[in-house]
């Protein structure tokens, strides 16, 4: 397993403790298996009773494959035999397994017992392995594997536990010394304060692995170089073996996830790390049969103190590892596949980790806050990003991770940290409508734009401004008005995810008529100047295109004081909500003077246009710009209603 990866990087010196630490590692798995047969018999035995899935066992000595969790409550009793659906692969695993604890001690030629040598044990053992077909098993052979205890006849779980012994006592022979947790073999004395460095590293951020089995760490010499393993997690190929000599660090690095490499690879940034080309392995015996990947990277440290820090940081980042390509695999349902990895690189950063995450349910604690707090906001099959915008999305997940770490670190109940990721939710759910509104002022900056290019323009015909310039003033009025509707498009679809704020949409698409209005007198705009414009009708077409102006402006006031204005229980500013119906109301009586003006400019067109074209351009610019006012009020009639009924519930 582990020891073949390191005989293909080089370290085969460091195989004999290799081999002893994943013998300890597969006697945990053994016990899982022996459980896992003995209840499955059980409940065949008792299917009244409710079957243990024993899902922690399964996690906490390693193992991923969660199908295992099925195998007790699918059991059934077939006459004198018993059908266990899923007991090939546990018992082929039992088999590989046992040989594994058997290999460091076959080397070290360890007396085997009454029962014969080790050798002799082991492959009688094997022998009492079942292939089993159609999943049948009889109590004989389920009782041959598991039984165990003084007096009994030989068993595989009576050689486990023998073996079991013999390992403690190779391991306490092999350990000259723990050095702050490292297992430590003929080191030199000057490679004490380096392997304290590294391990003072490894030990501030390896709570946050919360009782995930790994991170156990080896060190010795080998000739003129301190060699420093770590085995990370419990993947067969997932190594990092650290050399170093002088003031120059190796770092070789196996993994069978070349994201997870480039993520170390990202880590180590702030040190000036270089990178050979990955070679990929493939070994048939490890990470069954799949490749792993190797990277080397050279660190060349500038002095005694660079050194230190240097390996105290690459320590420190390991725990980040760990169920790493798990955690990216439960965030897909709310981010998208950067943003996971900038998520996780966040969490490394910032020294959360995910690990608390995952030990809090991973995936399933954003759903259950998601089903207590969005209501119809999220159907099934969206994503948490698509929803609340990608910056949100991110800002939230930031915070789930966080407390989850905090919370088990400050030994928090379950309940409270759910209730705090929940109110965290709940303020991003309401954080939208405060987005839907500031995109609402956005869109009414776009209409103040063309309202002032449009005053502006009417005020430059009296001033004498060059023709050309007006077709400038149409293509920019253009541009803003496709902005416009650009934002209107974003209000759209955040309506269509949030039917509840389908009131905010009808804002934006109702003052969106306003930009349409306002462009097509920008467009009339070149047209009037060829006819010579001036006098009482082109003033009268001022003086309304000064009210649109004004209008857009108290629309902007508006639209800034209701994002300020919240729900009563959560702190609402009441002088945001008296300032926002002020506005409201400045527009509605911009309004009514528009009407006046529009008839205003009417009576003096038809008395003093030069012609039957200036009297069509007036009379359809006054219309314009009066629908402009019109859409302004009716706008600000639905915000009203929104932010009065629904908002401040009055």
């Amino acid at each position: 397993m582990k020891t073949q990866v390191l005989e293909t990087i080089g370290e085969t010196q460091l195989s004999r403790p290799g081999l002893v630490n994943a013998a300890l590692a597969a006697n945990d798995r053994l016990k899982y298996y022996f459980s896992v047969l003995q209840m499955a018999l059980a409940h065949a035995d008792h299917p009244e009773q409710p079957a243990a899935p024993l899902r922690h066992e399964r996690v906490a000595c390693g193992i991923d494959d969660a199908r295992l969790d099925d195998i007790v409550a699918s059991a059934q009793r077939e006459g004198g035999r018993y059908r266990v659906p899923g007991c090939a692969p546990v018992l082929e695993a039992i088999a590989r397994d046992l040989r594994v604890m058997a290999e460091p001690v076959l080397a070290a030629r360890l007396p085997g017992g009454p029962s014969g040598t080790i050798e002799e044990r082991v492959q009688h053992a094997l022998t009492r392995i079942p292939n089993p077909q159609d999943a049948l098993l009889d109590a004989a052979t389920v009782y041959g594997i598991t039984r165990a205890g003084a007096g009994q006849a030989d068993s595989v779980h009576q050689l486990v536990m023998d073996l079991h012994k013999a390992l403690n006592a190779m391991q306490a022979e092999l350990a000259e010394e723990r050095l702050d947790g490292a297992a430590v073999y003929q080191v030199a004395e000057g490679d004490r304060i380096l392997i304290k460095a590294f391990m003072a590293g490894l030990n501030r951020t390896a709570p946050l692995k919360f009782g995930h089995p790994g991170l156990g760490t080896t060190a010795t010499r080998i000739g003129g170089t301190l060699v420093i393993q770590n085995d990370i997690g419990t993947t067969d190929a997932h190594v990092i073996v650290i050399r170093i000599e002088g003031m120059s660090v190796q770092v070789t690095y196996t993994d069978v996830h070349p994201e997870r490499m480039q993520f170390l690879r990202d880590t180590l940034k702030p040190y000036a790390v270089s990178w050979g080309e990955d070679r990929t392995n493939q070994a048939a015996s490890i990470a069954g049969g799949q490749p792993f990947y190797m990277a080397t990277g050279r660190f060349q440290a500038k002095d005694a103190a660079d050194l230190q820090a240097y390996l105290g940081f690459l320590a420190s980042r390991l725990v980040f590892l760990i169920d790493w390509n798990r955690a990216r695999k439960q965030l897909r349902g709310f981010l998208r596949g950067e943003q996971r990895v900038a998520l996780l690189r966040w969490a490394a950063e910032a020294e959360v980790g995910h690990r608390g995450f995952l030990e809090l349910g991973g995936a399933r604690l954003i759903n259950r806050a998601i089903e207590a707090t969005a209501g119809s906001a999220m159907h099934f099959g969206d994503r948490l990003c698509d929803v609340l915008g990608d910056v949100e999305a991110m800002n939230f997940v930031r915070f789930v991770l966080r407390a989850a770490a905090e919370g088990l670190r400050d030994r928090q109940s379950l309940a409270l940290i759910q209730d705090r990721i929940r109110a965290e939710l709940q303020v991003h759910f309401t954080g939208e409508e405060k987005r839907l509104l500031r995109l609402a002022g956005d869109h009414a900056a776009m209409i103040f734009e063309i309202a002032s290019l449009v005053r502006d323009g009417i005020q430059g015909i009296k001033s004498g401004a060059g023709r050309e310039s007006y077709q400038r003033l149409a293509g920019r009025a253009r541009r803003f008005e496709h902005e416009a509707d650009q934002l209107l498009l974003v209000a759209r679809e955040a309506a269509e995810r949030r039917p509840e704020y389908k009131a905010l949409f009808r804002v934006v698409e109702t003052a969106d008529d306003a930009s349409d209005e306002l462009e097509e007198v920008a467009f009339l705009l070149p047209l009037l100047v060829q006819t010579d414009p001036g006098g009482e009708v082109l003033d009268a077409l001022g003086a309304l295109a000064d009210l649109l102006a004004e209008s857009t402006q108290e629309w902007i006031k508006a639209l800034a004081h209701a994002v300020l204005v919240g729900k009563p229980d959560g702190g609402g500013l009441r002088e945001e909500a008296g300032d926002f119906l002020t506005a409201i109301n400045a527009v509605f009586a911009l309004e009514h003077r528009a009407d006046d003006a529009e008839r205003m400019l009417t009576h003096a067109a038809v008395r003093h246009a030069s012609d039957f074209r200036q009297l069509h351009l007036y009379a359809e610019m006054g219309r314009s710009l009066e629908a402009a006012a019109d859409s302004l009020k009716w706008a600000g009639l639905i915000a009203r209603e929104y932010l009065l009924g629904t908002v401040l519930g009055a």
